[in-house]
């Protein structure tokens, strides 16, 4: 069988990204980490409330090496009495660490000054794969199931 030009032009595509994806998420490393002290850490310093509220979050990991941790981090301050959100943040964080523990974080210049701190802070394979905007659904996911179990928990309670 004999195919046209165009289809074996379309299959070396194909053929090409797929080996470049998988070249990229070969080079992809995720360090050694302590989740629960992350997250921890996540809570206290990035994340902020202004009305009381509980802080729900999540973040998603795209890579690192042993004194760096790249991720997205979004948080919601979660109202439980009204049901409601108060203050909300989505947004890449280079975390850095000590013998597998969070010591602090670095976080892109707003405005302007966005991309470009983009490209110092994280390495192109890590900007490549993290959001252009949304929130990574599994974040979104996350967080409402947080609330959830904060809501369930509150009438509980009540009971």
């Amino acid at each position: 069988m004999k195919l046209k030009k165009s289809a074996k032009n379309g299959l070396i595509v194909i053929a090409l990204t797929t080996t470049t994806i998988m070249t990229v998420n070969l080079m992809v490393s995720v360090p050694a980490y302590n989740g629960a002290s992350a997250s921890d850490y996540l809570e206290r310093e990035v994340a902020y409330t202004n009305n009381q509220g509980e802080v729900t979050d999540s973040f998603k990991v795209y890579g690192g090496n042993e004194n760096e941790l790249y991720i997205w981090y979004a948080f919601d301050e979660f109202l439980a009495a009204e049901n409601e959100t108060g203050s909300s943040a989505s947004l890449a964080v280079k975390l850095l660490l000590e013998n597998g523990k969070v010591v602090g974080h670095e976080v892109p210049e707003e405005g302007e000054l966005y991309v470009d701190s983009m490209k110092e802070l994280f390495p192109w394979h890590v900007r490549w794969r993290m959001p252009h905007g949304d929130v990574p659904s599994s974040i979104e996911r996350e967080i409402e199931m947080e609330q959830a179990r904060i809501l369930a928990e509150m009438k509980e309670n009540e009971e």
